[in-house]
């Protein structure tokens, strides 16, 4: 059992990866319609803490996350086998784990269990407030996001600096990455956060996965109830610990404390020790969580809610707020983002950007355009094919050519034109929109050396303009474009 099970993580691991990876655009930019490979938003499928924060903080949700509900039910038989046997990040975290070059703590003192009941539980009061704070330590989610928005990145470096043979630069570029840069704003706090998570398992084993995973926390809830469990026989045990010195979960299974619901079904100890076995077993293990962590919970829940709410600047008022074509209105919008960079990993042209601030701490890593990275291209919808929980709704091309995410203006005081009596014409040359959103009004002046020229300065018709930013892009002014987008809207 234990080789099946290292072939079934291996498995969803490379499943994980191809899914991932196949998600890359096929068709190109100059096609009615942007398509895309593979289908990436099935990776958050099979999570069931997506399903139940997106259900009560929204009352409703997507119906690909039905198809979770088959491990529920296979974990009130089995027990706690996502964590040991299918969830990739637990695999990443177990491969650290072997691999570590320091001394591992053997045993765990059962305290440390709790902090993710406790977190399960903060997130869960966070949903009914409408705040989905679970993308943020759900561990699909921690994976899509840390490889899109930080590995990628580094991928994409190795081509862009022409370390690679020509043939192995393509090759990456037509099949893993898509496209030939990626550049994010978080990036780097982004990876800190995945490399911290990895690091830990140096020096106690599958510590996120053990500690602080609240997916984990509710499988453990569930398998309380399961039907198999792991057990000692008592008759022949002769308490060695051998059984707890070789579990990667740190689960202590030869100890008193031993619960099924930290269990992950790893079965190296029902290899090492005949005293161990797994079998039928229908009375619940106990989840010691006091009534002093409920309280600590909720007082906890409460004062980051209050801190949330008023750190949150009106949309109308930031005019960096510029979210995704199709996505619902602000606050549906962070209530439904589980913040896992999809979008982000799709964007053809790199336009879609971590948020930091623009939306307040509860927006922290949401989808926002910014016209200094990137532009959205007017035929493509990818970010709506892809997001999982239905935040950015999927648009008809038609529909997304029409579809307003704010505004252009000029800054007259660096536009050419008009700053320095020079003609440019680059940014209505881009402008996608037909009639074109920029227009020019020809003038007669006087330049500084006498001279009388005629000057293009360009204007924009709001009636058109839907705030795409290739305008601000492209623009020539290098350091602070002359034009830049905010998330005014017309109308």
């Amino acid at each position: 059992m234990k080789r099946f099970r290292i072939i079934s993580q291996i498995f969803f691991l490379l499943l994980f990866l191809y899914i991932f990876l196949s998600a890359i655009i096929d068709s190109g930019i100059y096609s009615d319609e942007m398509k895309l490979k593979g289908g990436i938003k099935y990776i958050f499928a099979i999570d069931p803490l997506l399903l139940l924060t997106t259900l009560i903080a929204n009352i409703s949700i997507e119906k690909i996350f039905i198809l979770s509900l088959p491990l529920v039910i296979l974990t009130f038989v089995f027990g706690r086998f996502f964590c040991g046997w299918v969830c990739p990040m637990g695999t990443i975290n177990h491969i650290f784990s072997k691999i570590s070059p320091f001394k591992q703590l053997t045993s765990f003192d059962p305290k440390f269990y709790k902090p993710k009941y406790i977190i399960l539980l903060i997130i869960i009061i966070f949903a009914t407030f409408k705040i989905n704070l679970s993308g943020y330590l759900d561990p699909l989610s921690i994976l899509v996001r840390s490889f899109g928005v930080f590995l990628l990145p580094i991928v994409s470096y190795g081509y862009d600096i022409n370390i690679l043979p020509e043939t192995t630069k393509n090759y990456i570029f037509y099949n893993i990455l898509g496209r030939e840069n990626f550049y994010y704003s978080q990036s780097i706090v982004i990876g800190i956060f995945f490399v911290i998570i990895l690091f830990l398992n140096f020096f106690i084993k599958r510590l996120w996965c053990t500690t602080l995973c609240p997916l984990g926390a509710l499988y453990g809830i569930i398998s309380r109830y399961a039907v198999f469990k792991i057990s000692k026989k008592d008759e022949t045990c002769y308490s060695c610990m051998k059984c707890s010195k070789v579990c990667a979960a740190n689960a202590g299974p030869g100890s008193k404390d031993f619960s099924s619901s930290e269990c992950m079904l790893l079965l190296s100890c029902t290899s090492s020790c005949p005293s161990i076995e797994y079998k039928i077993s229908l009375k619940p293990h106990k989840i010691d969580l006091r009534r002093r962590y409920v309280v600590a919970s909720l007082i906890s829940a409460i004062s980051g809610i209050s801190l949330i709410k008023v750190s949150k600047i009106p949309r109308e008022r930031n005019p960096d707020l510029i979210r995704p074509p199709g996505s619902k209105p602000e606050s549906e919008f962070l209530s439904t983002c589980i913040r896992c960079g999809a979008c982000m990993k799709v964007c053809p042209e790199n336009f879609l950007q971590p948020a930091f601030i623009e939306a307040g701490i509860e927006g922290l890593w949401t989808p926002i355009g910014k016209g200094n990275f990137g532009y959205c291209l007017y035929n493509c919808n990818l970010c709506g094919q892809v997001c999982p929980t239905g935040a950015i709704k999927k648009l008809s091309i038609d529909s997304k050519k029409k579809f307003v995410i704010g505004t252009a203006y000029f800054d007259k005081n660096r536009c050419l034109p008009y700053a320095f009596e020079t003609n440019c014409m680059v940014c209505e040359e881009h402008c996608p929109t037909s009639p074109k959103a920029i227009y020019f009004k020809e003038i007669k002046t006087l330049k500084y050396n006498g001279e009388y020229i005629i000057l293009k300065q360009p204007h924009i018709n709001p009636e058109q303009c839907i705030g795409c930013g290739i305008c601000q892009y492209k623009c020539p002014v290098e350091d602070k474009p002359a034009i830049y987008i905010t998330a005014i809207k017309r109308g």
